[in-house]
């Protein structure tokens, strides 16, 4: 073996070294129904580091989506999912995107499910079904968030890294990383604004709460600064955020 050869497999043995490899993830895998207007067809999910896969029997059903691909995953409620696509639903729907919603066959969506989609999915993801929360809150608070003619009741907390909505209802509870989130205004002492990257189109979807009690000191500043971070200009130097919509709470 020359020495060039020899220097070579040591580069590349050394490189191997330096540069361990990521273990990938093993799948996650949910027994699923698919829906029809007449019938359904049933499989598996199954989610990996690189995508999403309905697998079936029924060959005009199967899917494969990578992430890329997929606009957004919904965990509508701890017995149902939707994936939305980027793709048309056709020309009696037009400009729509194709949304796949799939009911849970056995048992129900688990947190880890959760966590690894939160984990894996750059986008905004929705998840009415909360992933392990670890540690404590920085804040809580109780509160009713207002929808319509039926609400749901439950408490916000604020971690370090995102914010989450919890409710006994099972498709009420949400999961926002903060690049999840868009804005926060609190136009009075006893309301709370929170406008998401969950619209059913792609747009936002504003989330209203009712506060049972005043927000604890720190928690509205504190939030918004985690949703509008300091960018820098252009000239490479860093600036403050723009500034905040006016605290209109009135303060004792």
């Amino acid at each position: 073996m020359s020495a060039r050869r020899l220097l070579s497999c040591a580069a590349l043995i050394a490189l191997s070294w330096a540069t361990p490899t990521r273990a990938a993830a093993p799948p996650l895998e949910v027994p699923v129904t698919l829906p029809h207007f007449f019938g359904a067809s049933h499989g598996t999910l199954v989610f990996t580091d690189e995508g999403v896969e309905y697998r079936t029997t029924d060959e005009k059903d199967a899917r494969r989506w990578s992430y890329e691909q997929i606009k957004q995953v919904q965990v509508q409620s701890p017995v149902r999912i939707a994936i939305r696509t980027y793709e048309d639903r056709g020309w009696t729907r037009l400009w729509a995107d194709r949304t796949v919603e799939f009911d849970i066959e056995k048992d129900r969506i688990t947190p880890e499910l959760s966590a690894f989609l939160l984990a894996n999915i750059p986008r905004p993801v929705v998840t009415a079904v909360l992933p392990p929360l670890a540690g404590t809150a920085r804040y809580q608070v109780l509160v009713k968030h207002v929808r319509g003619r039926r609400g749901s009741e439950g408490e916000l907390l604020l971690y370090d890294n995102a914010l989450v909505y919890r409710s006994p209802k099972p498709d009420a509870s949400r999961y926002w990383r903060f690049t999840d989130l868009a804005s926060v205004y609190a136009p009075d002492r006893y309301r709370l604004d929170v406008i998401t990257y969950e619209g059913g189109g792609g747009d936002t979807r504003p989330f209203t709460f009712q506060l049972k009690t005043d927000l604890p000191a720190g928690f509205y500043d504190t939030l918004w600064s985690a949703i509008n971070p300091l960018t820098p200009l252009r000239g490479g130097t860093e600036s403050s955020s723009p500034l905040a919509p006016p605290d209109t709470r009135r303060r004792n």
